[in-house]
């Protein structure tokens, strides 16, 4: 069982360290959003914690996934970043003010906040796998 699950890390090791960094981005952005509501409006402080995260997660992932850090890239992460914002705050919203009813708890936060990660996280992990390629070595 663990020579498979080594196996399967190594076969999808560019999946894999793009999760440890998601993960790490998530923590991130969870807490500029939570810091974020106590001064900011909901759609205002969910905001602030995903640009956050875009920088971290730009950052890291352009050098440690991708091997590519030129303007293009930058540019399909800006494009790719603003989509996911428009869905992540649009999944934030409509689980705030419609499933829990405008809720504040800290249950409603994690839950909303859950959902507008998860969804975007597989949907841009997938665009930019296929969107952004590792530059070609240079021959001699």
């Amino acid at each position: 069982m663990t020579a498979k699950i080594i196996c399967w890390i190594k076969t999808h090791r560019a999946f894999c360290v793009y999760f440890i960094i998601s993960c790490f981005v998530t923590l991130l952005d969870m807490a500029v959003s939570r810091l974020g509501e106590l001064l900011l409006p909901l759609v205002a402080a969910n905001t602030a914690g995903v640009v956050t995260g875009f920088a971290t997660q730009y950052f890291l992932t352009s050098r440690k996934v991708y091997n590519n850090k030129n303007l293009a890239t930058f540019a399909k992460f800006l494009l790719t970043f603003l989509f996911g914002l428009l869905l992540a705050n649009g999944i934030v919203y409509a689980c705030r003010e419609w499933i829990f009813h405008g809720s504040d708890s800290a249950f409603a936060f994690l839950a909303s906040k859950g959902a507008s990660i998860a969804a975007p996280f597989f949907l841009l992990y997938f665009i930019r796998k296929y969107w952004i390629k590792a530059p070609e070595p240079k021959g001699d």
